[in-house]
């Protein structure tokens, strides 16, 4: 079994700067503005270097996904923890620019494969988490879990603050 070589610290400053410049290009012009010369030439780099380390635009696309859901879970994991627990999710599932970039991903993940076979394993994640945490506290907000199932709740707290952030988003 080959073992993977750790990245030095240039390496991953410059791939953290291609992954900060494709999120603001796809949080400012799409997804489809996202390719290897708009995210170099926003770094002032070659396409080319882009390329070495994002092969493909879909690797790019895992990669910055991947990125933002390690922080979402450890976020979402701190918001289920918390003294209000609902409020905290809330926020969270709420917040412009990360609901912005999900769009934005979901839609992209629409007409790629691996993009969207990422954002399926991140969801069930999520939600695992969240039904878990409702299971436990929905008697705490006086909710009968037969004619309001975790299910239902996380759906509506998840889709409600989408639909915010997407009119918001459309003006």
């Amino acid at each position: 079994m080959t073992e993977q070589r750790r990245r030095r610290a240039a390496t991953e400053e410059k791939v953290a700067r291609v992954l900060d410049a494709a999120e603001e290009i796809m949080l400012r012009e799409g997804y489809a503005a996202v390719t290897s010369r708009n995210v170099a030439a926003r770094i002032g780099i070659q396409p080319s270097l882009v390329h070495y380390y994002f092969p493909t635009v879909d690797d790019l696309f895992v990669a910055l996904l991947r990125r933002r859901s390690s922080r979402i879970v450890e976020r979402m994991e701190e918001a289920l923890a918390s003294a209000q627990p609902l409020r905290a999710w809330w926020d969270l599932a709420s917040d412009p620019r990360g609901t912005g970039l999900f769009i934005e991903l979901l839609a992209a993940a629409n007409h790629r494969p691996a993009l969207k076979a990422e954002m399926g394993e991140v969801a069930r994640e999520v939600r695992q988490m969240q039904m878990a945490v409702l299971d436990k506290i929905q008697h705490e907000y006086g909710l009968d879990p037969h004619e309001f199932p975790p299910a239902l709740i996380a759906a509506t707290v998840q889709g409600l603050a989408l639909a915010i952030v997407a009119d918001e988003t459309a003006g």
